[in-house]
């Protein structure tokens, strides 16, 4: 009896340390900050983690007060939509929590707390545990959907990612904490319904606390500010701040390279250029170019640079010839018309058609009237 007191005080004590990490990452992500969306996201990326350290002992939700415990639960059974979320927002850094992008981690809270609320209830009141449902299963695959996607969110732009920590973070961080709930879904689905003692459910937290730990050493030695956008002040500048700099800056010889095959070259048209293309190209390591174009221009993702060169060239023409937008999108090395657009009006702040229709009145505007 002594043994297995000791033992659930040891897993009490682990739960309780991971919880103290969760919290503390949690505090910081809630202080005020650049990138406020992606901070939301990960904090309840975070929350739902400290749910879940909750819902894995029944004894510990039936210490909670019924709306907590209810609470606990529905962050524990939508993690991963918050892992989704959280890995989509650390890696764009114009990430907004829009309606369309929460109503999906709605749905699956909403699917979770349908299929487990009665077992909790039950757990509670103390009355037999129901049977497992269609509903459980049904929310088992969208949970193992969302930590697909997730995993999906953060290899995609890895090429195209142009700041080293943040590549990093793909490649080693977050891609491990998909890893690892795929992983724990998986085996929590093997194990479903059977006794499996204490030291499964303890390995469990331990995993979710060295990751959590690991994080912790991070943001202790300041090296995950890069990643959120939390920057010196003697930090890289943008694009926008890169330009008067760079005027008056010698060029290096792989600077004016690069500017030449993009200015007169126009190697941006090219359909489809990715960043290893473009260096080979140019005859010089991916690792250098990405380098050149974040440290000395300011961009921070390799799709932004195109955009910048290719939305120039098409603004410029939809001002001065009459060609059919899709011609000039398609010319200046878009595959189609939906990506344009989206890009067009991101910059701009209207579609291309408002965009021409205005520089023709302001053309109009300018003219010289009859003598």
């Amino acid at each position: 009896m002594s043994a297995i007191s000791g033992t659930w005080l040891a897993e009490l004590l682990l739960r309780g340390a991971v919880g103290g990490v969760l919290l503390f990452h949690l505090s910081h992500l809630l202080l005020p900050g650049p990138r406020a969306a992606t901070r939301v996201a990960l904090a309840m990326f975070t929350l739902s983690l400290i749910g879940y350290l909750f819902c894995q002992r029944a004894e510990l939700m039936s210490a909670l007060p019924r709306p907590l415990a209810i609470a606990a639960l529905a962050l524990c059974v939508s993690t991963t939509a918050w892992l989704w979320l959280a890995a989509r927002g650390l890696f764009d850094d114009r990430f907004a929590l829009t309606p369309a992008l929460l109503a999906p981690a709605i749905g699956l809270m909403a699917i979770g707390l349908a299929a487990n609320l009665p077992r909790l209830s039950a757990q509670l009141d103390g009355l037999p545990l129901p049977g497992a449902t269609a509903l459980a299963a049904v929310h088992a695959v969208a949970m193992l959907a969302f930590t697909a996607a997730a995993v999906w969110e953060v290899v995609r732009g890895w090429r195209d990612e142009l700041v080293e920590p943040r590549r990093a973070a793909r490649r080693w961080i977050a891609l491990g904490i998909g890893l690892y709930a795929s992983i724990a879904l998986v085996v929590e689905l093997a194990v479903s319904g059977r006794p499996v003692g204490m030291l499964l459910p303890a390995l469990h937290v331990l995993g979710i606390g060295s990751i959590a730990l690991a994080l912790a050493v991070l943001v202790a030695r300041r090296s995950i500010g890069p990643i959120l956008g939390v920057v010196p002040d003697d930090a890289m500048p943008t694009p926008a701040q890169a330009a008067p700099a760079l005027a008056a800056a010698p060029i290096s010889p792989a600077l004016a390279t690069l500017t030449r095959a993009m200015t007169e070259q126009r190697l941006y048209r090219r359909e489809g250029l990715t960043l290893a293309a473009l260096a080979a190209t140019l005859g010089m390591g991916e690792a250098a170019l990405r380098a050149l174009i974040n440290q000395h221009l300011g961009y921070r993702n390799f799709n932004d640079f195109l955009h910048h060169h290719r939305l120039q060239e098409t603004a410029a023409r939809l001002a001065a010839e009459d060609l059919p937008i899709l011609t000039i999108a398609l010319d200046s090395g878009y595959g189609s018309i939906g990506p344009f657009n989206r890009a067009f009006r991101q910059r701009y702040g209207m579609t291309p058609t408002e965009y021409r229709a205005a520089a023709r009145m302001e053309r109009h505007r300018q003219a010289p009237g009859p003598a």
